[in-house]
């Protein structure tokens, strides 16, 4: 029995061991990435701020402009290192799965880091823009907008994350339907609902009273659900 027990608790260790070092693998990824970030801030912001159409940022304290560049380069540290991040994720849990997973799990790697890069710039070239150009245009009679820099980022951070997390959708639905969590069956006859959960979710992070830059929107969205069930039923056939 003790001997039992020192085998598990030897195991647990090593399990804790194994994580504690890609923790540390990513955060030192993030910190060289947040590295490269600082030595292109200038062209970040620069970039941020076109974005902006022109309008004119304040700061209302001597410490938010360190706090600005710290959040732009500890943001894009955190782009620079997903790759990375997302390897440690996916080596670590890989030796409790089946051996015949990891073709599998080099396939979600690749995927995430191509549905990284989509998710960036459908963010930076379509919702952000137009988020960004409907709010700006609200006048309020008798008050003037005067938007200052750290909200402005913290709204473009919330932006992004949030598309880039709807972006890694699929890899999400489909490894669930590996791991036979989901089934395709169930989440097609669900389609109305998702429909309607991601219209919502997407009218309110990038507001617009227009039709068509909704539509804009919410297309590419539809499309990669419809996606993920495709590759689910790819999964279930090769699991067959």
């Amino acid at each position: 029995m003790d001997s039992i027990q020192s085998q598990e608790t030897k195991s647990v260790l090593e399990h804790l061991g194994e994580l504690k070092k890609r923790i540390f693998i990513a955060l030192g990824a993030i910190i060289f990435g947040a590295l490269i970030g600082h030595f292109f801030n200038k062209e970040i912001t620069a970039f941020l701020l076109q974005l902006s159409g022109g309008q004119q940022l304040i700061f209302l304290s001597p410490l938010e402009p360190l706090f600005f560049i710290f959040k732009i380069d500890f943001i894009a540290g955190i782009i620079i290192a997903f790759p990375v991040i997302i390897w440690c994720l996916l080596s670590y849990i890989a030796p409790a799965l089946p051996k015949r997973t990891s073709t599998f799990l080099f396939f979600f790697y690749i995927i995430s880091t191509l549905l990284l890069i989509g998710g960036l710039l459908y963010a930076f070239l379509v919702t952000i823009p137009l988020s960004l150009k409907f709010l700006f245009s609200i006048v309020v009679p008798g008050i003037q907008n005067q938007i200052t820099a750290q909200s402005y980022i913290s709204f473009f951070i919330t932006q992004t994350l949030i598309i880039t997390f709807i972006f890694q959708l699929p890899l999400l639905i489909i490894g669930s339907i590996y791991l036979d969590i989901l089934r395709t069956k169930t989440l097609a006859k669900k389609r109305r609902y998702v429909y309607l959960i991601i219209t919502i979710a997407l009218a309110i992070i990038t507001p617009t009273v227009d039709i068509f830059s909704l539509l804009v929107v919410l297309a590419p969205c539809f499309l990669i659900f419809e996606v993920s069930l495709i590759g689910g039923k790819i999964v279930e056939a090769l699991k067959k």
